[in-house]
Parts: structure tokens; sequence; C-alpha cells
């Protein structure tokens, strides 16, 4: 039996789901119809192209303003001045996720096999991809994370990949309608031979399809997929910006027309009556020693028109709705000045709006480093075979840490307090203090030496009262 009848006799062994889609995928794919395989997959494109444009200040809908006729002179050239608020508030959304790394915690299992797993995450620069893979999907709505898996001289290599639309990809996913993913795909243009090539690559949990456009046709390779799993982290969520989309327009479209009327004015104009123009030697150049002749002679420059206090109350109700609809904090110069001498915990309290959003974000991205943790695990298993038992048996647990860096001191003085008054256990204090990775062996270390502190003060008490006594009955026998 060859690959393809395999891949076709194990699929039929399987459970359809996803209404089927899942079986014309692959039967498209053993038949080389790849375009039809990737039209059964979710399509996000033009949500990913609204969003593209209203990140990228150069695309906003300000820079089609029209320029203005003037008859038997150029066209006025239209002020556009577009903003990248979009991008602030990605990135604010971003801090407040991921402005520290994740802290990864051993709950039980083997500290070589625990070794290997932290020391993968330094070498795919986990943080680094994660914060890159949120910003992206912060501003295109989807991205996704591939861990590119090759062998070359008998060696396994792995790569982090981020896919995105600016970064020249375009994303399908196939999930069930219980939210499990069943198949992946992104499709790009390789340069090869002076030409554009598209090429399509499949991930499903049994195999690997890599589809490439010939002349004659699709080219399909297929490969057994070494994980049992897709090597791939699909990341989708609403556009940063969302809710704010027409107010942000507005705040474009005030400002480019504000600066409209300061050019119109820039330069100076006068009003002059005809016997003043008439005396002037050259009324093209105003200026000095201006003479008039008659009761009514008229020379004074026009002022502009000051801004209206309804388009400042305007401008101002702009941001703070912006912000406010965003669930962004204001982290302006302004703002933040006054903030230098506060503590962390008094930061954090007037940053509320920010952790509002971070909790709802947490919801969504904690499912994702959970599947990503599983996906990690058992690449090191293909990686460190003769490990493969102990890897699989790491219990590791995670957090997203705080944005914000604390004062230690005050957080240690704060947690020992509340241990103190017991509303906190001893148990959750050390975890809280996360002062190191393994905090099962960490409280038993603590509580170990508690017992030993108990038992040496007892044996010593004893020992005081021993030496008392006879001291106390040589005196009386004294007397």
């Amino acid at each position: 039996m060859n690959l393809i009848e395999h891949i076709i006799t194990l699929f039929k062994s399987k459970v359809l789901d996803a209404g089927g889609a899942e079986k014309s995928v692959y039967e498209y794919l053993q038949e080389g119809k790849v375009l039809k395989a990737v039209s059964m997959m979710q399509d996000r494109d033009d949500e990913v192209d609204k969003a593209l444009r209203e990140y990228n200040p150069e695309l906003h809908e300000v820079m089609r303003r029209p320029n203005k006729f003037r008859k038997k002179m150029s066209p006025y050239i239209s002020e556009k001045l577009p903003r990248n608020r979009q991008d602030y508030i990605n990135e604010v959304e971003l801090f407040f996720l991921l402005g520290n790394p994740i802290i990864w915690k051993k709950i039980s299992g083997d500290d070589e096999a625990y070794k290997l797993f932290t020391d993968f995450l330094e070498e795919q620069f986990y943080h680094d991809n994660l914060c890159q893979a949120k910003r992206l999907a912060g501003a295109e709505t989807e991205s996704a994370k591939l861990y590119h898996i090759t062998r070359k001289n008998g060696k396994i290599n792995v790569k982090t990949v981020i896919l995105s639309r600016s970064n020249g990809y375009k994303l399908r996913h196939l999930i069930d309608q219980y939210g499990n993913m069943q198949a992946f795909a992104y499709g790009y243009v390789l340069k090869e031979g002076g030409r554009n090539v598209q090429h399509w690559d499949f991930e499903t949990s049994d195999f690997l399809f890599f589809c490439k456009s010939g002349i004659g046709g699709w080219e399909v390779t297929t490969y057994p997929n070494p994980t049992g799993k897709i090597n791939v982290i699909y990341y989708q969520q609403r556009k940063a910006w969302h809710g704010a989309e027409q107010r942000l327009k507005r705040d474009e479209m005030l400002d480019s027309k504000t600066a409209d009327t300061n050019n119109y004015f820039a330069d100076p104009l006068a009003k002059a009556s005809v016997d003043v123009i008439q005396s002037m030697t050259s009324p093209e150049t105003i200026g000095g020693l201006i003479q008039t002749t008659g009761q009514n002679s008229v020379f004074e420059y026009i002022n502009p028109p000051q801004s209206s206090e309804s388009r400042e109350s305007e401008k101002r109700s702009l941001n703070t709705s912006i912000l406010f609809d965003t669930y962004t904090p204001d982290l302006s110069y302004d703002n933040l000045k006054g903030m230098g001498s506060l503590s962390g915990v008094a930061i954090k309290n007037s940053m509320t709006i920010g952790y509002i959003k971070r909790n709802r974000n947490i919801g969504v991205y904690k499912q994702l480093v959970r599947r990503d943790l599983h996906l990690m695990l058992e690449i090191l298993v293909l990686l460190h075979p003769e490990k493969a038992d102990d890897i699989r048996g790491l219990k590791i647990d995670f957090e997203f840490a705080e944005p914000f860096d604390s004062d230690n001191g005050e957080n240690q003085s704060r947690i020992a307090a509340l241990y103190q008054k017991g509303v906190l256990s001893l148990e959750e204090a050390v975890r809280q203090l996360a002062i190191c990775d393994d905090v099962n062996s960490e409280i038993k270390r603590l509580k170990d030496a508690e017992k030993n502190n108990t038992e040496a003060s007892k044996s010593e008490e004893t020992n005081n009262n021993n030496n008392t006594k006879p001291v106390e009955t040589s005196i009386k026998e004294g007397n």
C-alpha cells in the first residue's frame, strides 16, 4: 500500500466532522485539486484586508480627500493628516498582556526534562515570537505561529515562523463544530526560475502536504506528520481598535480641515480701498508707509478665523471616547509625569481600564498558550526520544506576568503581612512571591525548616530546665 492509499484508508476510518469538509480536503489533495481543497476551508481575507487598510495610515480614508479646484490657478492640495492611533492602541493592548514574559513553573517531573523545555523556549525566542504573533493578530485580526520541522543529515531542526497577511501569507483553517482544528493551510509565493510560483502547505495531525503550482498543474508532496499534532498555533481576535472606527476617521478629518484653514491664512491678507491701492507703486508688495487720501479710505489686515470652542470640545471628546471605547489607558507624557512617585499598586489601580481588556485577552490567549505548551512537549519528544517518558511526564503550569514591574520590597512585605494575618496560606504566599520554579519543593523545605526549628527550640528549653534544677537544689541545700 502506497502513502496515498494509506491516507485514504486512514481517512475513511475516521469519524467525519465539520460537515464532511475534512473528507473533501483530503480527497481534493489526493486528486491534485489544491485550490478546491483551499476553498473548503475558512476564509477571513475580507476581514483581514479591512483591518490592514485601517491599520496602515497611508490607506486611511482621509488620504482620499479631494483637492480644491481654483479658477485660472492650480488646484489647492488639501491637507491629508492620518494618525497612527490604531498602532498605539494595539501596542498598549500588547503591553498589558505580554509586557513581561510569561512565567513558567514546573509542578512536577524530571528536572533535566524541564531544562530541555526552558532551553527550547530560549532557542525559539518564544517570548519575542509570541509578542509578534499577538501584535499581528491585534492589527490584522489573525496570525499564526508555525513550528517548521526539517531533517538534514539525520538531524532534526525546528524553526519558528510567524505567518500573517502582511508577511506574505494567506491563512486558512478548518474547525469543526466543537472548536477543534482539523486542518490548517497557508499560501505564499516564491520566486523560482525567474517566475512567481504559488505554494500552499497543508497541516493535519496525520500528514503534511506541500503543494506547488507547476506548468502542468499542482505538484503535491505528502509526508507523515512526525509530532501527531498540527504544528501551528492560530491566533484570532478582533482588531485592537474595535468600536472606535468612525471616531478615528472623524478625528483625522478634523485635523486635516483645521490645517487647510491655517494654510489659507498663513500669508497675511490685507483689505484696502481702491484709492489706497492706486496710490501704491506696486500693489503686489504691500509694506512700508501707506498714505491714505480719503475720509473712507481703508487699509487693514484680515485676521484668520479663530478655532471655535465647539471644535476644541469635539477634539477632546473624540480623544476620550476613542481611548474609552477601546479600553486603552492614556499613556501620554502629561498623564504619566504625575505618576513618578506612585507605587506599583497605585499605578495598577489607575490603569484599571487596561486591566479589564487584559483579562478579556487572557481568556483567549491562555487556551492558545496551553495548546502551544502541549505542542512544544511533543516536539521535544521528537528532538530527544531518549527522554520521551520524562518529557511527557512533565507537569508545567504558567501565568501571564504583570505588565508593570512592581516594587519587590513592597510586594514581599504585603504578601508577608497577609500570610501572618492568616489571609494567605503558605502555599499561596510562596506562589505569589515567585521566588522559585518548584513551588512544592520550596513549601516542603520551609515546613521542614519550621519543624526543625520547633524541635530545636523544645530541645533547648528542655536542656535549660535540666540545667536549672540542680542549681536550685544546691542553693536550698546550702541554706
